[in-house]
């Protein structure tokens, strides 16, 4: 009963707080300020599902295809005006929905695995202009 009364103060004291402060400071600190770019309805070069962002550009000479009996690799290249830390947060909170499991994350690249696909997300800065890289590995065997 002691810890009861010891505990309403708190609940008490924890209910005048602005919660609606809260919320914003917990969503910044999750979110880490990074606002959410909007998907377009196209998809990566050579991919069926994975959507590129609204905002990103092909760029025609950074695209490769390799096809053999054994698997395919794919690369492609894309500029954009936003925020590296965007593109990836779109990818990290999009890709693992459609079966993707992240590998590897550092600040220049994501690393993501589904079945026998390989998937790393590259970002780079280039004559001033924001470049995200895809490459697509598969296995057919």
């Amino acid at each position: 009963m002691k810890k009861i009364l010891l505990l309403v103060p708190f609940f008490l004291l924890f209910s005048c707080i602005d919660s609606p402060k809260l919320e914003k400071k917990f969503q910044q600190e999750t979110h880490n300020s990074v606002e959410e770019p909007l998907a377009s309805e196209d998809f990566v070069q050579g991919s069926e599902d994975i959507p590129l962002l609204v905002g990103m550009e092909k760029i025609y000479d950074g695209a490769l295809g390799f096809d053999s009996a054994s698997g395919s690799i794919i690369t492609s290249s894309y500029s954009t005006n936003l925020e590296p830390k965007q593109v990836k947060f779109f990818y990290l909170k999009t890709l693992p929905e459609m079966g993707w499991r992240v590998s590897e994350n550092d600040e220049n690249s994501v690393k993501l695995k589904r079945e026998k696909e390989d998937l790393e997300i590259e970002f780079a800065k280039e004559d001033k202009i924001q470049v995200v890289r895809f490459f697509i590995s598969s296995l057919t065997q």
